[in-house]
C-alpha cells in the first residue's frame, strides 16, 4: 500500500448487494489506469476476485476464491459504512501519472451512487474504509499469470532499482522514519513513493539493479 505518494489513474466501480450468488454479478471492480499501467480488481458475488494488472492492452490475470466467512465480512464491512453524507469528493492534483477514480457503489437498499475522486484527494473516513474493503480483497489473489516477482526473501536496501507492476523504474532511496517502509524516487518520472515493506511485493515485480555494499 502507498502511503503517501503515488501514480497513476485509478478508476474504480463497485457495486455492492445481495444478489443471488453469480459469477456474472460483481460486488465491486476496481479499475486503476494511467498512460503506463492498469489494475483492476473485480469481486463477483460468488465469491471469486479477478485481478487484472499491467501496461494497458498487456495486462496479466489472476483468480482467487473467498469463502463465505470472506465474503460475507467484506460484504458487512461495505454496508457498516454510512456515505450518505458525502455530496462530492473535492480534487487534488491532477495528470497524466495521477490516479483519478470512479466509484459506482449499489448498498442493498440504497440506490446506485457514484463518486470521482484522485490518489492525492482528501477521502472522507468511511470512504477511506471502503477502499481498504477493495484493497483487502485484491490481497487474496497470489499470483498472476506470468507474472514477475521480486527474488524470493527479498530485504530493500538503499540503492535498489525496482519495476513497478506498469513497468516504471523507482530507486530506494532511504527506509521512513519507523523502519516499516522505504522511500523510492522515480528513474524516468519526477515522483516519490512511501511503501510499506510488506506491500512491495503488491507494487513491484522485479529487482533490475543493486548497488554494492
Amino acid at each position: 500500500m502507498i502511503l503517501m505518494k503515488s501514480v497513476g489513474p485509478l478508476l474504480l466501480a463497485a457495486v455492492v448487494s445481495l444478489a443471488p450468488a453469480s459469477r456474472s454479478t460483481e460486488v465491486f471492480r476496481l479499475d486503476c489506469a494511467n498512460d503506463f499501467g492498469r489494475r483492476e480488481v473485480t469481486l463477483f458475488a460468488n465469491g471469486t476476485v479477478r485481478l487484472r494488472e499491467g501496461p494497458p492492452g498487456k495486462e496479466r490475470v489472476g483468480l482467487a476464491e473467498l469463502g463465505p466467512d470472506e465474503l460475507g465480512g467484506a460484504l458487512r464491512r461495505l454496508q457498516g459504512e454510512d456515505l450518505s453524507e458525502i455530496r462530492q469528493l473535492s480534487h487534488g492534483v491532477e495528470g497524466p501519472w495521477i490516479e483519478r477514480c470512479d466509484l459506482a457503489l449499489a448498498l442493498a437498499g440504497k440506490p446506485l451512487r457514484r463518486f470521482h475522486f484522485g490518489r492525492y484527494d482528501t477521502l472522507p473516513l468511511p470512504f477511506s474504509r471502503v477502499l481498504k474493503v477493495v484493497d483487502d480483497v485484491a490481497g487474496q489473489v497470489k499470483e498472476l499469470e506470468g507474472a514477475e516477482h521480486l527474488p524470493p526473501g527479498y530485504a530493500p536496501r538503499p540503492g535498489d532499482v525496482l519495476k513497478r507492476t506498469d513497468g516504471q523504474l523507482f530507486e530506494i532511496v532511504a527506509d521512513t522514519a519507523d523502519k516499516r517502509g522505504v522511500e523510492m524516487r522515480g528513474i524516468d518520472q519526477p515522483l516519490t513513493l512511501y511503501v510499506l515493506r510488506d506491500q512491495l511485493g503488491r507494487e513491484f515485480v522485479a529487482l533490475t539493479s543493486r548497488k554494492r555494499p
